[in-house]
This record gives C-alpha cells, structure tokens and sequence, in this order.
C-alpha cells in the first residue's frame, strides 16, 4: 500500500522500528531490537540532525497522508493510519533534537517497551508451543505479523544468495516475504 515517504520513516509493519524474532530452536527465546534510526537517536549531537530529518519526514508523510484520507475515501483507514505513523516521527524527531536528556528519554522509552514486546512474544510462544516448533515468528509493537518454517526461510535465503546466516533485520525481511 502506498506510503509518502516509502520505507525511510521507521514505525510501520514494513518498515518496523522494533521487531521481536521468537526463534524455537536456537538458545534465546526471543529476541526484540531497535531500528538503525532509533539507536542513531541516542547518540548526542548525531540525534540532533537525525532528529531534524526524522521530524521533517514526519511532517511530509502526515501531510500527504491527511490530503489523501480527504481524497481518497476507500483508503482512508490507511491513510489515517500513515498520518499517525508522521504524527509518531515528528514527536520522536523533537525528542531527538534535544541533545543529552532527549537520548536518555529514547533510550529508556525504548528498553521498556523492548522487554514488554519481548514479555509478550514470549507469553505467546508459552500458549502456542506447537505453532512455534521449527519455526521463526515475527512480532511488530507485540503483534505476530509473520512466521515461517526454518526449511522456508532456508529456500528463501539461497534464492536470495545468502552465504551466511542472515542479520537479524536480513530475517525480518524474509520472515516477510
């Protein structure tokens, strides 16, 4: 579905701004991470301009979106739901701006809700152990969005040209596809 600003604004199910994998056959039950932006937003005077950019974007997605949910009235849920994601970035983005106590404030905001969001894949392998047996599960903002099997992730990988275990964000875009 179209998106103003594409990919670049993290916080959407294809672009997530903190994914949780629940893998069941290797050592770690679950494992949440923070996009490549976020942590960029915890990092003085590297944040400020990130977080000037971050809030621009925000501004042009919630724009576009808002003239769109006018416009188009088919989509409108989704347009509504795109300019909520800009509302997001642009109070992050301001946030970020401020050097020192912003990126503490981002930094701990985001370690709470990544030990909720692991909390809660977590209790959701518990209550479906058999669903999760060889498989990879994919949680955006504590909601299972994806999975696939271990031998689909495998084809989907050498047909991609992986040589080596994808990264973590490399699995999130293959439990995707």
């Amino acid at each position: 579905m179209f998106s103003a600003t594409g990919k670049i604004l993290p916080g959407s199910i294809d672009h997530p701004a903190m994914a949780t994998l629940v893998d069941s056959t290797s050592q770690f039950d679950a494992d949440t991470q923070v996009c490549t932006w976020n942590k960029l937003g915890y990092i003085p005077i590297v944040s400020t301009i990130t977080g000037c950019a971050r809030a621009l974007l925000g501004i042009i997605h919630s724009i576009v979106h808002l003239a769109s949910a006018i416009f188009d009235s088919k989509n409108r849920d989704h347009h509504l739901q795109e300019a909520k994601l800009g509302g997001y970035n642009i109070g992050r983005g301001i946030v970020e701006m401020i050097p020192v106590v912003g990126n503490i404030i981002l930094l701990v905001k985001d370690l709470i809700i990544a030990k909720k969001y692991t909390d809660l894949a977590l209790d959701y392998k518990k209550a479906n152990r058999r669903e999760c047996s060889n498989h990879l599960l994919l949680f955006v903002n504590g909601n299972k969005v994806g999975q696939k099997s271990f031998d689909e992730l495998n084809r989907i990988a050498q047909k991609e040209g992986f040589k080596k275990k994808p990264s973590f964000w490399q699995e999130v875009n293959l439990v995707q596809k």
